[in-house]
């Protein structure tokens, strides 16, 4: 069963996200920021996730200082980075850190889950997020 870690500040959305990709029988660790995992013991904080779901703003970081983090801390996992719709500042600033990083974009609405929910699932089959021609080499 693969694991997923969820980050996410806002306790309703949070939830929404863990129930959307716990349907595939995944298991999610769901905390509110990045203190929570930075304050384990070092092996915990590097070890067993398949994946990392973030969202890209919230009160304790920013989308790129977290995702610049947990890719040093887990260059070979996959992330998606998680953008509410009504936050277009945070789609914008999302899309530069995914790019960068090389990390899923989902931009969710409230009322649907299903591309977190396909893009999860695309991501633990080891598909890779598509990389612009801007960024190819």
């Amino acid at each position: 069963m693969p694991t997923i870690l969820l980050i996410s500040d806002d306790v309703t959305f949070r939830d929404a996200l863990r129930q959307s990709i716990g349907h595939q029988g995944a298991g999610v660790l769901a905390v509110p920021n990045t203190r929570e995992i930075l304050s384990q013991p070092g092996a915990r904080q590097v070890s067993g996730y398949d994946l990392i779901v973030a969202e890209v703003l919230s009160g304790d970081h920013d989308g790129l200082s977290r995702l610049v983090l947990f890719r040093n801390l887990h260059p070979n996992t996959p992330f998606i980075a998680v953008t509410r719709e009504g936050l277009s500042a945070g789609l914008a600033y999302g899309g530069a850190a995914a790019r960068a990083l090389r990390a899923w974009l989902v931009p969710i609405t409230s009322d649907s889950l299903i591309e977190l929910t396909n893009t999860t699932a695309r991501a633990l089959n080891g598909e890779s997020p598509a990389i612009p021609a801007v960024h190819a080499r």
